[in-house]
């Protein structure tokens, strides 16, 4: 029990440590009171529709920790991703465009597996492989509405039309085309990441299988995303829109399946 307290603390630390980057990098931005309002009532409609969905779903762990922990290490991610990305931007520059975008969700999925890992290892332990999705999605839905925050800030700083047009319409297209689209990529990857820690009467083989698979599928669902808007000419518009309906449709599909199977498995 000590150890595991021992262990608690440092993940909280490792994850307040991001939060308090993230909250820096905000205030680096000049902010208005006009979007400070819209930013501030996005947070609360996002994260209130997150809690509504997730916090009664049948495959949650039984800790009841996992939730807001989980969404604040999302926030927390977003304080150290940009650095990660930066850094792929720099190394990838040579690549067309859309191959640079098609590959650069690897290291961000990465972060955000390795993220699920330690909220499951230190706050909420799984028994079931539902219950590390269902962690996964509650992760991506926190990395959702922080990057859209950073993303919309930066961009209704720039706005030399208003004082918040250019941020308010940002955060509305994020919305639109990708409605918690992290919750869709961290959740599929984290399914694999459930099957690796929880399907232990399977060879270990098997089990890492899982693990890479789903979180493949993950990431190339979210860099054919990044990649659609950087395809030639009119193929980005229906490239854009075909990823958008997949991503509806795989949202709605993967909250109702989650659900669907953990109101058939045990706890």
């Amino acid at each position: 029990m000590q150890k595991n307290r021992i262990f608690q603390g440092i993940a909280g630390l490792v994850i307040l440590a991001g939060v308090a980057r993230y909250v820096y990098a905000l205030t680096q931005v000049p902010w208005t009171p006009a979007f400070g309002a819209a930013a501030a009532a996005f947070v609360l409609i996002s994260v209130a529709v997150a809690w509504l969905l997730l916090h009664r779903h049948p495959g949650r762990p039984e800790n009841p920790w996992w939730l807001p922990v989980g969404m604040i290490a999302a926030a927390g991610l977003c304080g150290v991703v940009p650095f990660v990305n930066s850094a792929y931007l720099a190394a990838a520059q040579e690549l067309p465009d859309a191959v640079t975008y098609l590959f650069s969700s690897i290291p961000e999925e990465t972060a955000k597996l390795l993220a699920a890992f330690l909220v499951i290892a230190a706050f909420a332990p799984v028994r079931r492989p539902v219950e590390a999705a269902v962690v996964g999605m509650a992760i991506g839905a926190g990395y959702t509405v922080a990057e859209t925050v950073n993303n919309s800030a930066i961009a209704a700083a720039l706005d030399l039309q208003s004082e918040y047009y250019d941020g308010v319409a940002s955060m509305l297209v994020m919305v639109v085309t990708g409605p918690f689209s992290h919750a869709v990529y961290t959740g599929l990857a984290a399914w694999g990441l459930g099957q690796f820690l929880c399907r232990t009467d399977q060879p270990l083989g098997w089990r890492v299988s899982r693990l890479i698979g789903w979180f493949l599928l993950a990431a190339a669902i979210h860099g054919a995303f990044n990649a659609s808007k950087e395809l030639p000419g009119v193929a980005s518009l229906f490239g854009s829109i075909a990823i958008t309906i997949l991503l509806w449709v795989l949202l709605i599909w993967l909250y109702r399946r989650s659900r669907a199977v953990a109101s058939h498995t045990s706890r």
